[in-house]
């Protein structure tokens, strides 16, 4: 799938012979943004090759891509309460150049198909530029909040689609 505001930009769903792929972009993303995942780099590291087909297998992955060069993936989740857009990472030299609205647009398209009519995020209070993107996408503060770790909350936000 191309992002058809920024042809530079190239989403693609994650299979599982993408878990090399995943992997990297995945780890690239815990070196850079810690503070940002419920998980961490060493834990990571250590997963198998199984583990990681099974992570490209889950219900949507998308890697996001500019030049040939993988800069970014989301992940799209339903869970009891709906859907929602998980684990979006992009990297620095390609944060806004239009990789979150393309990863955005994919996860979107995915629910939409799926029959759903929203989708939620959670965005870490402290990251005042994430939220910013979401709200110019069209998500809006829920007035959830969850206390993540070390007095740092998860705001959650949703959109309607359609």
């Amino acid at each position: 799938m191309e992002n058809g505001s920024d042809p530079a930009t190239v989403v693609v769903r994650a299979q599982p012979d993408d878990w090399q792929r995943l992997r990297d972009v995945r780890l690239a993303a815990l070196a850079e943004s810690p503070e940002m995942f419920g998980s961490n780099l060493a834990k990571e590291e250590a997963f198998d090759e199984a583990e990681w087909r099974g992570r490209a297998a889950r219900p949507a992955t998308f890697l996001a891509s500019r030049d040939g060069v993988d800069v970014g993936m989301a992940g799209v989740y339903e869970f009891d309460d709906g859907w929602s857009v998980n684990g979006m990472w992009i990297t620095p030299a390609a944060r806004g150049t239009g990789v979150v609205e393309a990863l955005i647009r994919a996860c979107e398209s995915l629910v939409e198909a799926a029959g759903a009519t929203t989708i939620g995020l959670g965005v870490m209070e402290d990251n005042p530029r994430g939220r910013q993107a979401y709200a110019r996408l069209g998500y809006e503060l829920t007035g959830a909040r969850e206390l993540i770790r070390d007095g740092r909350d998860e705001l959650f936000m949703t959109k309607a689609l359609g």
